[in-house]
């Protein structure tokens, strides 16, 4: 089920943010994203839209986004392949004609799972926090 964010969610988001990027074994310093993300849930959730995926009162996923701009879309890794992520991102887009996100060149996995919900590369940079290249996407109707 996808629902809205409540506070009481704050501390699973955080985990899920952790374990999500973590996994993708991105060259950043060790626990960078354990640091970041408190940064994520005290300043991404408290100005965005979020919405949870929950399935047996388990929080599995969390999308972020304002507008036409998705600030993240994190699933545990554990739960990857089961639709979630789409399922997140399906509803965000919900009666939008237009969706723009960045994304970590070296973060294939992503990458290829935007492209396949019809994202393309627009542009690219880097991120000032992690010396990172990424990519930024679109997706219009």
């Amino acid at each position: 089920m996808i629902r809205n964010f409540r506070e009481s969610d704050l501390h699973k988001i955080e985990e899920i943010y952790e374990k999500s990027n973590s996994a993708n074994f991105l060259d950043t310093p060790a626990a960078f994203f354990k640091k970041d993300s408190k940064n994520f849930s005290s300043y991404t959730i408290r100005r965005c839209r979020n919405l949870v995926f929950e399935e047996n009162g388990r929080i599995s996923g969390v999308i972020s986004f304002s507008d036409d701009y998705i600030e993240g879309l994190f699933v545990l890794p554990e739960c990857w392949n089961r639709g979630i992520g789409s399922a997140l991102l399906n509803s965000a887009a919900d009666g939008k004609k237009e969706l723009r996100l960045q994304v970590y060149a070296d973060n294939a996995r992503a990458v290829g799972f935007y492209s396949r919900h019809g994202f393309r590369i627009a542009g690219s940079g880097v991120c000032q926090m992690t010396g990172l290249t990424y990519f930024e996407m679109e997706k219009t109707e």
